[in-house]
């Protein structure tokens, strides 16, 4: 006999026929407890902070503020004032001990419930409603996540300054942006399995496959944030707990297909409510959330890519090297140990100016340039009280020269277009794809 996965849905036994057993009960009322104080109104922790937040939102976020800093002098022994930064991490120590905070906490609601409701025989109706919670949530994240993919709004393509900066300078975050900035293929198949995964949780009759996608799609995400030292684990992790929640009611309907080969009874549909109008009610609005998540998510990734994709005007964009340089009227020669000699200029994005000392490293300067391409001002983003300014002068399209002023001193250099095309110095950009290859090219 041939196993079937899933046949015509069977509708569950009424909820008050059903007895779940004590470690059950026990262990829904602290998953709930944990993952209502988790995510709602909304993930807290360091990440959170950029979002725009409701005044729940901030009051909540304002209380866990008051209990980790607290916390963590008093039963860990950390330094007092322990507060989060809206700095793209979140992973910070913040973080790590509001989760601690949030685990005491649902396992004290988790102990008030089982002594207060320790008649209840099931949850079944409240299981439906927290499921379906857990879905719509990573849904809408798996959403957002593939359209920051599909258009290159999480990764940029690579930047100029990278091909002229050395490899080992680089973090393993910014080689792992460096890569899949790159990797545009890879890119949009990590966006694509992350968006399908959210879409097939959206249909209730397709939740498990959902998971399972969603699941193993996080799988590498949770690797390449381990591999590259990417501050997401904490919520990466979490978003694959919440996954393998909804894979596991039907862990031992799937192991019976995979694994042991035996006849699987179609899945038994529990309603939300009694009425039947009410159920419809519900799956409408599964469906119309859906289509304003996703509509959303391609409207904000598409508009946030435009930046990444916008270039200086040519002749301008481009890698130049300095022939001559001159700071304070001293002519300064090519030196390896002189951080203020420039080896190279980066125009690049129109809002970006990049130094290359000849010291090494990349010094970025915010960029303001006019409408004729030939004088520009700008200030270096660490230090906004290093203003520049300078004038240009292109003779021809491979040879430039700039006369201003940086920081206060007066400074004039000459410099020729670094050819790109070059596969020797730029095979990154040279090289491409080949079905055939009679040999690995490492250089």
């Amino acid at each position: 006999m041939v196993p079937q996965l899933q046949q015509e849905t069977e509708i569950a036994p009424s909820p008050s026929r059903i007895r779940w057993s004590l470690p059950t009960r026990i262990g829904f009322r602290f998953v709930l407890s944990y993952f209502f104080l988790y995510l709602t109104p909304g993930a807290v922790g360091s990440l959170g902070l950029n979002e725009t937040v409701t005044s729940y939102h901030a009051w909540f976020s304002a209380f866990w503020q008051q209990v980790v800093p607290w916390a963590g002098a008093h039963f860990l022994g950390l330094p007092a004032g322990l507060r989060e930064i809206p700095n793209g991490s979140g992973d910070q120590l913040y973080d790590y001990v509001l989760i601690l905070c949030i685990f005491v906490t649902a396992v004290i609601i988790t102990v008030v419930w089982s002594l207060l409701d320790r008649k209840r025989q099931n949850y079944e109706q409240l299981y439906q409603w927290f499921r379906l919670f857990l879905r719509l949530f990573l849904a809408s994240v798996m959403m957002l996540y593939g359209a920051s993919k599909l258009f290159p709004m999480q990764f940029a393509p690579i930047p100029l300054g990278r091909l002229v900066d050395p490899l080992g300078r680089l973090s393993p975050l910014g080689l792992l942006w460096g890569f899949m900035g790159y990797s545009r293929l890879y890119t949009l198949f990590g966006g694509i399995g992350e968006m399908l995964g959210g879409i097939l949780l959206i249909v209730p009759r397709f939740t498990t496959l959902g998971a399972l996608v969603s699941f193993a799609v996080l799988s590498n995400v949770l690797m390449l944030n381990l591999a590259y030292d990417v501050p997401r684990k904490i919520f990466t992790i979490h978003l694959m707990i919440i996954a393998a929640l909804l894979i596991l009611p039907a862990s031992k309907r799937l192991a019976d297909f995979f694994i042991f080969n035996r006849t699987v009874k179609p899945e038994a549909e529990a309603p939300f409510m009694k009425d039947k109008l009410i159920n419809k009610g519900v799956f409408a609005l599964q469906y119309i959330y859906a289509i304003v998540t996703l509509a959303i998510a391609l409207q904000v990734s598409y508009r946030l890519s435009i930046p990444n994709l916008a270039e200086v005007k040519a002749p301008l964009r481009g890698v130049w090297a300095v022939d001559q340089f001159q700071i304070n009227s001293v002519l300064m020669p090519p030196d390896t140990h002189n951080d203020r000699r420039w080896h190279h200029v980066i125009f690049d994005r129109p809002d970006i100016f990049t130094i290359q000392p000849s010291s090494g490293g990349l010094q970025i300067f915010s960029l303001k340039i006019d409408n004729s391409n030939r004088a520009f001002t700008s200030f270096d983003i660490d230090n906004p009280n290093s203003k520049a300014s300078f004038t240009l002068v292109l003779p021809d399209n491979d040879h430039m020269s700039m006369k201003g002023q940086i920081g206060g001193q007066p400074v004039s250099t000459t410099l020729h277009r670094v050819d790109l095309s070059n596969p020797t110095e730029f095979l990154l950009l040279n090289r491409g794809f080949h079905w055939v290859t009679p040999a690995p090219r490492w250089r």
